[in-house]
């Protein structure tokens, strides 16, 4: 799957609802002066002097990790204050300075206290998961990735993370997080997303989990039957790429049929791998292999299987000519006299099966 450069991680986050207007203003206007009372008799300060200054101390600190604990303070202090909106400008000011001096993990510790006091504040959210990124942690990531998500969707978010499933190894969250990205139209005609179940395929045919691979299998060939040829693929690199994958999900189907000994069902699917390469000599042996358990033998039925994966001289051709030999050997008296005349055969439907797939 494509990445997404994450170096523009914050952009994406902050991108329109979450754009900081209270840093914007805090950054070109002057600061708050004490209101005096507007009569002697009625002394209703927007703030009193007290604030102002514990206000005016905590902003002028020049070390920012002093002036970070001296906000804080100054919120739990004045929790109710009328200088609340100027302290929140100033905070955000912080994330952009600890970002700026790229001290991830103290902007993730300033935005999580912020938290304390926002705890739906999307600013501070999209600072801790920029932060986690940076760090690597992707259960952190995921975790604040998902809260933006939930108030903003969009289908660069859920691509990132399923980015970040996809890395944990979260098969079922990666896929999940796959067709929320394919649901915005920016992405609904990406073809290494819409086929990402491939990846799954390919996965967990090498760990031998052939029950699990069918399963992604179908759900890629279902996929594939409502994807589009992207205008930058060639006609050629198109149909190169469907024919492997509808190659390859087939026999898996195939095998997995066979090992729940379903041998018909399998011979079956394992036709349709060979419809889109007839020269795919794993697909004629696991054919042979059917034939052979449901006794189809002295017609020559699975030993023109295992002649034909043979004669294609692939990884299959050592196993096959075994089982060939030795159907042949119980047929015919314990010897291989007149097999060449099988082998004949066999060539020639491997030539009548490709001059079928190359009319297709």
């Amino acid at each position: 799957m494509n990445r997404i450069n994450k170096k523009r991680l914050l952009c994406a986050l902050l991108t329109g609802a979450l754009a900081l207007p209270a840093v914007a203003w805090a950054q070109g206007q002057a600061r708050p002066k004490p209101k005096a009372p507007a009569k002697v008799e009625e002394p209703q300060e927007e703030y009193t002097e007290e604030e102002y200054d514990a206000y005016e101390k905590a902003k002028g600190e020049t070390d920012i990790d002093k002036r970070q604990t001296a906000l804080i303070a100054f919120l739990e202090k004045y929790p109710q204050s009328k200088l609340k909106p100027y302290i929140v400008s100033e905070y955000q000011i912080l994330f952009f300075e600890y970002q700026k001096k790229k001290d991830f993990e103290k902007l993730a510790a300033a935005a999580e206290r912020w938290l304390k006091f926002a705890p739906n504040d999307l600013t501070a959210i999209a600072f801790i998961a920029d932060a986690a990124e940076k760090l690597g942690q992707e259960r952190k990531f995921i975790e604040y990735a998902q809260k933006i998500y939930a108030q903003k969707p969009t289908g660069d978010m859920a691509l990132m993370l399923a980015q970040s499933c996809r890395k944990l190894g979260e098969e079922a969250k990666y896929l999940e997080w796959v067709e929320k990205t394919l649901s915005d139209p920016k992405y609904a005609d990406r073809l290494d997303l819409r086929l990402a179940r491939m990846e799954l395929v390919d996965k967990c045919t090498k760990e031998k989990n052939f029950a699990k691979a069918a399963e992604h299998a179908q759900l890629v060939l279902k996929a594939l039957e409502t994807t589009k040829k992207p205008d930058t693929t060639s006609e050629g690199d198109w149909r190169k790429t469907t024919t492997g994958i509808k190659r390859a999900c087939h026999y898996i189907i195939g095998v997995n049929l066979y090992d729940k000994d379903k041998f018909s069902e399998a011979i079956q699917s394992l036709e349709r791998s060979l419809a889109v390469d007839p020269k795919f000599d794993w697909a004629h042996y696991y054919i042979g292999l059917s034939l052979w358990r449901l006794k189809k033998v002295e017609n020559n039925e699975a030993p023109l299987a295992f002649a034909k994966a043979v004669l294609l001289k692939g990884e299959a051709a050592p196993q096959a000519k075994e089982h060939l030999e030795k159907i042949y050997k119980a047929l015919h008296n314990d010897n291989l006299t007149g097999i060449e005349k099988l082998y004949s055969t066999a060539e020639k439907e491997l030539n009548s099966q490709r001059s079928a797939q190359k009319s297709n």
